[in-house]
This record gives C-alpha cells, sequence and structure tokens, in this order.
C-alpha cells in the first residue's frame, strides 16, 4: 500500500505543473576491499549512503574483491565495508561527481566487528576509472566565484579546449548558449542539458531554451573528450547542469544582488547632445530564495521517503538604449534639396539633381536640372512626401559624423526562473526523481528595425524537466528510464498603438497589390534609400514554438569485473513556425507584409531618374517594390534514434579498459499550411506594377 501511496504522490507533483516527461548525470562508485597483506577479500558487505537523503544502496565483492554501485545520484555519500574476522570499515565524504565513477579502495584490518575505523574521504580524487576529459564545478567553487550577471553556464570557460565570445566578466544574465566551441569544433556542435534535459533551442541560431539559477545549480559538468558512448546526440562538448535537490535537514536562503548607475559615468557620445548629457540610466536588481528539505505528512509520507526542493529568481534590468540614425532634413520633407549643392553629411560631393522626364540616366546629355535643387510642389509624389516624414525628424543641435538623429529610452527586461525538485524513495529498490527548470522571459525593444515608430514585446516562457526512475533489481543489475520535454516558447507581439503601425499618421495611402491577409494592413512599409538609414517596418508579430520530447532506457549489468551497460534515446523534436518568412536576400525581396521600396541614384535600366536616390522618393519612382503574402504557419519534426552498448572492464587493479560502440539514425519532415501560397505571392520588380509613391 505504501508504494502505491508514494506513486500517487509522484503523479499529483507530476501534474501539477506542465508536461514534464535524456540522458542520466548518475554516477557510480567501484572499489577493491583487501586485508592487511593486500589480498583481496571476496564476499565482503558494501553500503553506501547519501549523506543528503540517507538513500541506501548494498552489494558485496566478487572473487576478486572487487564492487561496484553504479546508477548513484551526484553527491557525497559514506561508504562503509564488512566482513568476518575484521574490523568495519567506514568512510566519509566521498564525493561522487555526475557522469562519473569514483574509486574507493577499502583497507581491512583484522579485529572484531564490533570494532570500526573511520577514515574521511581526500577532498581531491583522481579520476583512474575513465579516460574521459572533463571538468566539474563543484558548489563550493559557484559560491565563490564572481559570474556578471550569474548565469552558471560561463563557468565552462574554466575548462581548458572551451572557448567563447564572452568571458566570466560580461554582463550575461538572459538567454544564450554562451557560444562555446569544444576543442575547435563548431559552437552548433555543443550540447546544453538541464538535468539530463535538452537545453537548446532547435532554432538555427541555437540559444538555451532556459537560465539556470545560479543558487539552484549543485554541479556544472563539462564534457569535452572521450566521455561514455551513453552521452550522445552532440558530436562536440556537452555542459551539463545539475540542479540541486533536498535533503533530510530544511536548508533555505534569500538574497538580491544590483547594479545602478548613478555609480557610473555618462559616454562621450552620450555628452554630445543636451538630450543625453548624462549616465544612461542603468538599474539591475537580482532578487530571489530557495528552500529545500524533507517532505513529512504523518501516517501518510513518513521522514526519509520524499524530498524537495524549490528555488525561485526574478531579474529586472532597466536600462536606457540610444539610438542614432541619418534622416532627411527638414528642407528634404518639404522637396527642398538645395543642401546637397553644398557640403552636406549624405555625399562626400555636391549632388545637382534633374527633372527624370528629361533625364533618362545620370550624365545623360538631355538631363534637365530642378533650379536651386527644389522639386516644384505639383510634381512632389503625396506618398513620397509622406515616406520622408515617416523617418524621425533630425534632432537639432546634433550631428555625429553623418548621424542626425539621436534618441534615448528605457528598454525595460524582465525575467523570472523558477526551480522545482523533487525526490521520491518508496523503498529500497526504487528513486523517482523530478527536475524542472522553468524560465520567463520578457523584454522591450524600443527601437527595433532602428527607430522609435515600430517598437516590440519579447516573450519567451521556456521551461526544461525530466522525470527519471531507477529500479534495482538485484545488486548486479540495475535499470534507468527517463522522459524529458523541453519547451521553447517564443511570442513577438507589436505595440500597435505606436505610430508605425498606424501609417495614415503620415498620409501613406497607397493601394496594396495584395490587401488581403495582412497580420496588421497599417503598418509602414520598409524603404532601401543609399546615404541614409534604411527604414524597416519589420516582420512583426510572430509567435513559434519549438517542443523537444525524449525518452531514454539503460540497463546495467555487473559481471565479475565487468559493468556492462546498454540502453537507446528516442527524441523528437522541431518548430511550429509562426514567423513570417524572410526572402530579404532574394533581389527585390522583403520580410514586410506591407511592401519594401528601394532606391537608388541612377535606376539603372528603368529610363528616368533624378540622379539621387532621396529625390527619386520624392518624386515617386521607386526602383523596386515588393510585398509578401501571408504568413505561413511551418511545421518542420526531426526524430532521432540512438542505441548504444558500453563496457568497463576492471583488468587489474591498476587497469581499467573501457570498449563501447553507438549508432545514431537521425529523419526528418517539413510540413506547412500556407508555403505555397507564400510562394505564388512573391513579386519581384519587373513582374508587378509600382504603386504611386
Amino acid at each position: 500500500m505504501n508504494h502505491v501511496r508514494y506513486a500517487l504522490i509522484t503523479l499529483l507533483v507530476l501534474s501539477a505543473s506542465l508536461p514534464l516527461l535524456a540522458q542520466s548525470d548518475n554516477g557510480s562508485v567501484v572499489g577493491f576491499v583487501k586485508d592487511p597483506s593486500g589480498a583481496v577479500v571476496p564476499k565482503a558487505k558494501i553500503t553506501l549512503t547519501n549523506d543528503a537523503t540517507g538513500l541506501s544502496r548494498q552489494t558485496t565483492t566478487n572473487d576478486a574483491g572487487y564492487y561496484v554501485v553504479p546508477n548513484l545520484p551526484p553527491g557525497n555519500y559514506t561508504v562503509t565495508a564488512e566482513a568476518t574476522g575484521f574490523k568495519k570499515f567506514e568512510t566519509t565524504g566521498n564525493k561522487l561527481d555526475p557522469n562519473s565513477a569514483l574509486s574507493v579502495d577499502v583497507p581491512l584490518q583484522v579485529g572484531s566487528a564490533t570494532d570500526t575505523v573511520e577514515v574521511v574521504a581526500s577532498a581531491v580524487v583522481l579520476q583512474t576509472e575513465s579516460a574521459a576529459v572533463e571538468k566539474l564545478v563543484t558548489r563550493a567553487q559557484i559560491d565563490s566565484l564572481e559570474l556578471n550577471g550569474r548565469d552558471p553556464l560561463f563557468l565552462a570557460s574554466l575548462q581548458p579546449g572551451m572557448r567563447s565570445n564572452t568571458t566570466l566578466g560580461d554582463f550575461t544574465f538572459s538567454l544564450t548558449n554562451g557560444g562555446y566551441a569544444v576543442n575547435g569544433a563548431r559552437s552548433n556542435d555543443t550540447q546544453i542539458t538541464f538535468d539530463g534535459a535538452p537545453a537548446l533551442r532547435t532554432r538555427g541560431n541555437g540559444t538555451s531554451i532556459g537560465v539556470a539559477d545560479v543558487d539552484s545549480t549543485e554541479e556544472v559538468q563539462i564534457l569535452t573528450a572521450d566521455y561514455d558512448a551513453e552521452y550522445g546526440r552532440a558530436s562536440g562538448g556537452q555542459i551539463r547542469i545539475v540542479t540541486k535537490g533536498g535533503t533530510q535537514q530544511f536548508h533555505g536562503s534569500a538574497y538580491e544582488y544590483f547594479r545602478n548607475s548613478d555609480l557610473n559615468a555618462n559616454t562621450w557620445a552620450r555628452n554630445q547632445s543636451v538630450t543625453t548629457n548624462f549616465a544612461s540610466p542603468f538599474r539591475y536588481n537580482q532578487f530571489g530564495f530557495n528552500l529545500g528539505g524533507p517532505v513529512i505528512i504523518p501516517h501518510v509520507i513518513p521522514k526519509g521517503k520524499m524530498f524537495f526542493f524549490v528555488g525561485e529568481e526574478w531579474a529586472r534590468y532597466r536600462n536606457a538604449q540610444t539610438q542614432t540614425q541619418e534622416v532627411p532634413s527638414v528642407l528634404m520633407r518639404q522637396g527642398n534639396f538645395s543642401e546637397l549643392l553644398g557640403p552636406n553629411i549624405y555625399y562626400s560631393t555636391t549632388k545637382q539633381i534633374y527633372d527624370p522626364t528629361t533625364c533618362p540616366s545620370v550624365g545623360s546629355a538631355t538631363c534637365v536640372p530642378f533650379t536651386n535643387n527644389i522639386i516644384p510642389a505639383s510634381r512632389l509624389s503625396k506618398n513620397g512626401l509622406a515616406i520622408l516624414n515617416m523617418y524621425p525628424a533630425p534632432t537639432p543641435g546634433y550631428l555625429s559624423g553623418n548621424q542626425n538623429w539621436i534618441a534615448a529610452a528605457s528598454q525595460p527586461e524582465n525575467q523570472r526562473k523558477e526551480t522545482i525538485n523533487s525526490d521520491i524513495i518508496p523503498g529500497q529498490s526504487d528513486k523517482i526523481q523530478f527536475r524542472r527548470t522553468a524560465l520567463a522571459y520578457f523584454e522591450l525593444d524600443p527601437f527595433d528595425q532602428g527607430t522609435n515608430l515600430t517598437p516590440k514585446e519579447f516573450n519567451r516562457p521556456n521551461q526544461a524537466g525530466s522525470v527519471s526512475w531507477i529500479h534495482t533489481f538485484s545488486p548486479t543489475l540495475l535499470n534507468e528510464a527517463r522522459a524529458t520535454v523541453s519547451l521553447d516558447d517564443v511570442y513577438i507581439p507589436v505595440i500597435t498603438s505606436a505610430p508605425g503601425f498606424n501609417r495614415q499618421t503620415f498620409g501613406i495611402d497607397y493601394p496594396y497589390i495584395f490587401p488581403a491577409g495582412k497580420d496588421l494592413p497599417n503598418k509602414v512599409p520598409s524603404v532601401n534609400v543609399p546615404n541614409m538609414y534604411s527604414f524597416s517596418g519589420g516582420p512583426y508579430p510572430s509567435h513559434s514554438t519549438g517542443p523537444i520530447y525524449t525518452v531514454s532506457d539503460t540497463i546495467t549489468k555487473i559481471w565479475r569485473n565487468h559493468t556492462f551497460k546498454a540502453g537507446f534515446y528516442w527524441e523528437r523534436s522541431g518548430e511550429n513556425d509562426g514567423d513570417q518568412i524572410n526572402v530579404n536576400s532574394v533581389p527585390g525581396g522583403s520580410n514586410n507584409q506591407n511592401g519594401t521600396f528601394s532606391f537608388s541614384d541612377g535606376r539603372t535600366g528603368l529610363g528616368a531618374t533624378s540622379g539621387v536616390a532621396v529625390t527619386n522618393l520624392a518624386l515617386g519612382l521607386a526602383d523596386s517594390y515588393t510585398e509578401i503574402g501571408p504568413r505561413a504557419y511551418t511545421i518542420y519534426r526531426g526524430f532521432l534514434y540512438e542505441w548504444f552498448a558500453q563496457d568497463s572492464w576492471k583488468v587489474t587493479q591498476k587497469l581499467t579498459v573501457r570498449r563501447s560502440t553507438s549508432r545514431t539514425r537521425r529523419c526528418g519532415a517539413i510540413k506547412s499550411s500556407s508555403i505555397r501560397r507564400f510562394i505564388t505571392r512573391v513579386r519581384l520588380r519587373k513582374s508587378i506594377p509600382r504603386p504611386e509613391t
């Protein structure tokens, strides 16, 4: 009945969260038991006890005096050995690292079993059971090292062979994969996991699905080369973050870290304008708490059967983003381009503009100039002037190089990290482990696409979770089953009250080629003008998700001096992509449903030009105009199948031979509800009539 009761409690814990159904971060303890003469002692009773949870595992030495206790969660262990005719041996403080084998040899002394020889383990143990090149960053090191932004991922920089463009001193607190290239491999080949769950999004930029909480992180394991076959999925190195679990005693803490611009000096560039002659506002507060311990419910859950750990952390980042651009002058917005006849910020030489009805190409003998570079009002394009006035107005008194507009605005970023962990021990033969790491990330970008006309919000409620079940059939036969879910949700809404999403406020009213199916019919177009800021209305709003589901199982068999492991790993991952498809790389392409205008000085091959791109805009003479069709909802799916088999053979007390093999199969598919419709609605410049601009 107790087992049933604990199983029901497990189901309740799992159902209280989002779906949270990989590879193990467990290790093993091995060693020889010897008498004072150095001879091995067979059939000695070995007991390992986890110091934090009290979890106990027993085995006996074989005829060679050798023992193996596999599939142990990382932590500190007490090892005891008992044999007839010898004193009881006990060694404490034996630190087992994730994904590793700890060698604890036992020297027995002749005497009564009622006597105990106690030994405290060495603080540093040389790894002799594996050829893996790895580095463990312990909890003590995490506490001692300063991290600017407090992201434990960057502790990987402590391992030789790890190359990243970001250092421990850089301010990094949000979503990133660290850009780590391991031993010369590509950064895309590096795997990151949170408690065995994949923590890299499936999209091409490969950034992280979440951000671990430093105070909820127990250890960071970095595997760079020659690690076991069971740790697959990636062809490069691996960064495996292991979070804390509960213990037999209650432990907790609360904290806050902050930075403030009142302690900062202003930059030289900001001092050039009276509107920004103060230090850029910077406010960063990071605060939270964590609590862990046993779960005890009288007559339901006795002590030592269930443990919990909860960590919550919030970050509030307030800084002012400064943006500069080169924009049309006040006179240009009226059709007056006389400034180009003298020194100006747009061209290195003076520029004369011509009547395009007389000028088929720049330098043609028939070109007649406009008097004083002023275009008659009757010749100006209504929508052309409207687009010129869509650009932000120049900042009075500001000029830095060719930049004549500057603005500053708040860029708030909010972040909440959540760690919920539980360990359930229904009996000596079973251990159930539940881990969940979640991140809620919000950012407001006031200058998305380069100006303050089209701000956007960035919302990512990400999470990675795992559940594992270790069952001991006998001291020499164990099985570990694991399932994980990693969810990468991205919501990019826009602030529709902003000017850039209301083109009518500027007087823009040209008709669309494809008026139906637009997300925001009143969003401004994108405009490409040489020697001036290329204005972009952008592709947003959008929404996409990237789910990753994994299931794995590993069986361990100990036979004589061999430790055999075999298992499989299955993964289903992909994207539910609701982003606007971007074809900017295609000549005449666009990522804006509401149109992209391109202008040039010469308008080569089009038979008319004023000689200057910005005046062609004022006259309504575009080189090309492109509209992209309705957004496509594209579904990508990939499947990964892996299996492995490996053997760790203790040939002698000083020689370990490890043999392994693994196979990987990948396959994928793409399904889209509107990809065909999208393709038929792309139009290049020579196949569409240009709207009046």
